[in-house]
């Protein structure tokens, strides 16, 4: 009844009839309203210690922590720490780990002045080897209405360098009058939905990224410049709702096929799962396996060996479920099967038969009703035996009549090196709202940028670019008001412009592509090359500017994986000095190469 009337006063003050996930097909499976006087410590722990760095420096307590009046609330303070003056704040992490499902949060982010750093996002952590993506439903630096909505991979012991960030989305929002904010965010098979207040903001796309993760509710303060006369202050936030749904069809198993690893990861720590009798003998290898490039390998030549990895899943729908996996292992093993438990029934296993060849093996029929399973492998032999295994799936079997899932190799980074918008266009009214790219794209000395243009009118706009203030290098795409294209190399200070006339027209599609290569530069409309031109003496081959789709003006900046601010006072001479961009952008793709003619002309078809 509490949380009743709880909600029903928050749907009073801010306007909000219900909050509903996006399908009716959802269930909710997980919520805390934070009722009480205190945290629940079996399920969360406290976010504490010191950040620094990408322009943050903050210390985080335990003691910044509190449960009252219905909220979490997370404090931000100014305070003496051992003679020092320190930026304090806080937050907490989800014990539980959750995958692909409906999150949301009502908060209200400290918004009273600058330096603190309020978010909901969702990162791997609770069990070793266990960091797969990291999804950012909002990060919000005071007092500033744009939040970044990020998709990032994790997978590397250098995150965010080897890889291009596959989304950042930085949106304008606002408000409801209590000073509260409605935020969440859809995890499916196929990618990442935003929803501000309800409404969609910005999509990730990419198929089949598993994993289950935990979720963070902080407010770090030390976030740039921070104005301590509106310290002390708080965030908080009312409630958090995980919702699950059926995916059939779909894996839910992360790191089944084994390439989460790559050439990156320890490879006798297979992410995401767990060993129990010790790793000697645990491997992910490369090559010859029975999807894409990696398989995993239990053995020993040297001795005897007794191996069991697994991992659990929790917070899933009940219902029927089914598990399959590839598999082949040399005939003198004494155990290989693979084990499920913990999901409100009796064990059940199947046993690998001995083969050199790979074969399919199954459980066809799991009824789980606990909302969770523990799945193992199990090998046990003398020296020289061993058992592999590959593309271990657990999922809701597909539905009568429905098309088989489309598989996509996992591969971090392809070519393009990086795309957006491959399914539907995004929408730009003229505001803010911009992506940032990494400093990896469109980089080189040969590079295409290609992408589906409709301008909502013929303007002084760059929908495109990553240009540095100053240097040699840089490029940028940039309309003008009378239906021309240019193709910027260069930096602010010293470009070469290149001049596409009648390259777009307000309203209607066309494709864009642009290239250079070493010196040359050219530009296509829908396949047709309208400007060729040569002896170019700047290059592409910057490396310390980040690149924006959208909105590219001087506001905003990559700081790392945060979006900072650009002081007046440094802002450089050389900026693109554009209206925002209105229009759409859509099957964005850029290269660290010059494509050839052929392929332009088959991606305008």
């Amino acid at each position: 009844m509490k949380t009743l009337l709880k909600f029903a006063a928050v749907a009073f003050i801010t306007g909000l009839l219900h909050a509903e996930p996006p399908s009716k097909d959802y269930e909710l499976l997980y919520e805390d309203n934070f009722d009480g006087t205190s945290l629940k410590e079996s399920e969360w722990e406290y976010r504490t210690g010191r950040r620094t760095g990408l322009g943050m420096d903050g210390m985080n307590f335990k003691e910044n922590v509190s449960v009252s009046g219905g909220q979490l609330r997370i404090a931000a303070r100014q305070e003496v720490i051992d003679g020092k003056p320190e930026s304090t704040g806080g937050g907490v992490i989800s014990k539980h780990q959750l995958g692909y499902g409906y999150y949301e949060t009502l908060s209200k982010p400290f918004m009273g002045g600058t330096g603190v750093h309020t978010s909901f996002w969702q990162r791997g952590g609770s069990v070793p080897n266990n960091n797969i993506f990291e999804i950012d439903s909002y990060e919000i630096d005071s007092p500033r209405l744009i939040a970044t909505n990020n998709l990032y991979l994790i997978l590397s012991p250098k995150p965010y360098k080897e890889a291009p960030w596959p989304h950042r989305a930085n949106v304008p929002f606002t408000l409801r009058p209590d000073g509260s904010f409605l935020d969440g965010y859809e995890y499916t098979p196929d990618g990442v939905t935003f929803y501000d207040n309800g409404k969609v903001v910005a999509k990730a796309e990419f198929k089949d990224l598993t994993a289950a993760q935990r979720v963070w509710l902080t407010a770090l303060n030390g976030c740039g410049k921070v104005d301590p006369r509106a310290q002390p202050g708080e965030s908080t936030f009312d409630y958090f709702r995980y919702y699950a749904r059926d995916f059939p069809g779909a894996n839910i198993l992360p790191n089944g096929s084994f390439e989460y690893n790559q050439d990156k990861i320890d490879p006798g720590q297979p992410v995401a799962w767990q060993h129990e009798k010790g790793a000697a003998g645990i491997r992910v290898a490369r090559g010859d396996a029975a999807r894409d490039s990696y398989k995993l390998r239990l053995g020993r030549d040297d001795a005897p060996f007794d191996l069991k990895l697994h991992q659990t899943l929790e917070f899933i729908r009940n219902g029927d479920y089914q598990l399959t996996a590839m598999a082949r292992r040399s005939a003198g093993l004494e155990v290989a099967k693979i084990v499920v438990s913990n999901f409100g029934g009796d064990g059940l296993q199947v046993d690998i038969p001995a083969s050199d060849k790979w074969t399919p093996v199954k459980i066809p029929a799991i009824p789980v009703s606990s909302h969770g399973i523990t799945i193992g492998i199990v090998a046990a032999g003398k020296a020289g035996e061993w058992l592999e295994i590959d593309e271990v799936e657990f999922m809701k079997p597909p539905l009568p009549g429905q098309p088989a899932r489309q598989h996509e190799p996992f591969v971090p980074v392809g070519d393009p090196i990086w795309a957006l918008a491959k399914t539907a266009p995004i929408t730009f009214s003229g505001d803010p709202k911009f992506y940032f790219f990494d400093r990896c794209v469109g980089f080189g000395d040969a590079i295409t940028v290609a992408f589906t243009l409709n301008a909502k009118s013929l303007a002084r706009m760059s929908p495109i670019a990553r240009i540095p203030a100053k240097g040699n290098a840089g490029w940028a795409i940039q309309l003008t008001a009378d239906g021309g294209l240019i193709f910027r190399i260069g930096s602010g200070e010293n470009h070469r412009d290149v001049l596409a006339k009648n390259a777009y027209a307000a309203g209607r599609d066309v494709r864009i592509t642009c290239v250079f290569d070493r010196g040359t530069a050219r530009i296509y409309a829908d396949g047709r090359l309208l400007k060729t031109e040569s002896g170019i003496t700047q290059t592409t081959d910057d490396a310390t500017k980040a690149g924006q789709l959208g909105t590219t003006g001087d506001t905003f900046d990559a700081v790392g994986d945060v979006t900072g601010v650009v002081e007046p006072s440094s802002k450089p001479a050389g900026r693109l000095k554009n209206e925002k961009f209105a229009g759409s952008l859509g099957d964005v793709r850029i290269y660290n190469r010059a494509l050839s003619e052929r392929e332009i002309s088959a991606a305008a078809q």
